[in-house]
């Protein structure tokens, strides 16, 4: 006995060293290298090394142009690193958007956060060799034989900007990117599944980029668009704030009104309208514009004439005080109030009455109608209930409960058969040992 307790003691006490002794083991410690790279169409992928132990729990924060906050997206690291591949094959990305990203890790109650990298995600698709100039804040983008046409661009990407500037009292925010296509398949190919089948321009303005395609009209057309474009991009700096977007028939309107410096053929699409089915009322088209063509068209009429009317009454000055209303977060109501000290009620009935109708009233859904389907008719009811203790089937007996605690087994007589069993095995032993001195 006396052997088997120093054997146990000495196992102890090497356990006990062999915890204490030993090296911790190593944790998380921190990020490596993250670069980032993406395939138009196909991909933008993610990594980052990782130094030390795998954290608890690893993540990916992106962040592109226009959003709110970050999207947050788990990794599971592989082997001292980890890879995050975003599918833009599914998930259609604008070129030239810049992803910011970085990591943070999660290990316990420690939260580490790598910088902040940036991968700009560009149209790389085979036969477009891109080439560049900068012609002032415009840094036009051709491939193929459309150099002078984009260079053409860039000099009017220059004008559009100075009259929007002075029409809106402000000064456009940073440079302009301009990407002009050559085919139809290239140009929608760039604009995503969301596009208009119409469309021969776009601006997106959070990106600070113009799409144009050569195929999209003539070249007077081309030109004029060229400017409507650009002028979306100052006035959304000029209006730029962290509550809402301006109405879209403001934006749509000033844009419109750039081209020419006048209300020219929107006014009579308003007056043919105005006699016939009607005009929209300006909340209705605060948001988004119809797509069908009459109601884009009177969109656009609407919005270009209203802005016409602002400026003929209340002066140029009235649009900059406009935007600034809007830069301190002011609602649409608020900003064209500040600009023209009238309420926007008022506004909207002298803009209407200008074409010698009343402002439109909202349509009150009709009622639903009475269902015409058949219904079937229901079965008689059974008056007698269900039989909750039906009689018992005559080849069988019922089962005879249970006796109470018949399975239970008192606690008291479950210890005493246990240090029953300990005195026996005890005694075993006893008796064993005598026997072998007893031999000696």
């Amino acid at each position: 006995m006396g052997r088997l307790i120093r054997w146990a003691a000495a196992g102890a006490g090497a356990l006990f060293i062999g915890l204490v002794g030993a090296p911790p083991a190593s944790g998380f410690d921190g990020f490596g290298d993250a670069t980032a790279d993406s395939t138009y169409d196909v991909e933008i992928r993610f990594m980052v090394e990782l130094q030390g132990a795998s954290p608890d729990r690893l993540e990916l924060l992106l962040r592109t142009p226009g959003t709110a906050g970050s999207f947050v997206t788990p990794v599971e690291p592989d082997d001292g690193s980890a890879t995050y591949v975003w599918d833009t094959a599914t998930d259609h990305v604008t070129p030239n958007t810049l992803v910011t990203y970085r990591w943070r890790a999660i290990n316990g109650d420690e939260v580490v956060l790598g910088p902040e990298e940036t991968v700009r995600y560009e149209d790389d698709r085979d036969g477009l060799d891109w080439r560049q100039a900068q012609l002032g804040e415009a840094t036009v983008h051709w491939y193929g034989d459309a150099e002078a046409q984009a260079r053409r661009f860039g000099e009017l990407t220059a004008v559009g900007v100075e009259q929007a500037e002075d029409l809106l009292g402000t000064q456009l925010a940073g440079p302009v990117d301009v990407f002009v296509y050559d085919s139809r398949e290239d140009f929608f190919g760039a604009l995503g599944p969301g596009a208009r089948e119409w469309t021969g321009a776009a601006a997106y303005s959070e990106l600070r980029t113009i799409f144009m395609w050569l195929g999209g009209g003539s070249a007077a057309y081309l030109e004029v668009a060229m400017v409507h474009e650009v002028t979306h991009i100052v006035f959304f700096d000029a209006t730029d704030n962290a509550f809402h977007d301006p109405a879209r028939w403001l934006n749509e309107g000033i844009a419109t009104w750039s081209e020419s410096g006048d209300a020219g053929d929107q006014r009579g699409i308003v007056e043919f309208e105005a006699s016939g089915a009607g005009l929209f009322s300006f909340e209705a088209i605060s948001q988004q514009f119809p797509i069908g063509e009459r109601g884009g068209q009177l969109s656009y009429a609407q919005g270009t004439t209203m802005v016409d009317l602002i400026i003929d009454r209340y002066g140029r000055e009235a649009m900059a005080a406009i935007a600034a209303a809007y830069r301190d977060g002011a609602s649409d109501e608020e900003a064209l109030e500040a600009g023209t000290g009238m309420p926007a009620a008022e506004l909207y009935a002298a803009f209407y009455a200008g074409f010698g109708v009343d402002a439109p009233e909202p349509i009150q859904p009709a009622p639903i109608a009475a269902s015409n389907v058949d219904r079937p008719t229901a079965g008689p009811i059974d008056e007698g209930g269900v039989d909750v203790d039906p009689p018992t089937p005559p080849d069988s007996s019922p089962e005879e409960p249970p006796i109470d605690g018949a399975d239970e087994v008192p606690a008291p007589l479950l210890l005493s058969l246990a240090l029953a069993g300990v005195v026996a095995v005890a005694g075993a032993v006893w008796v064993a040992r005598r026997a072998r001195e007893r031999s000696r």
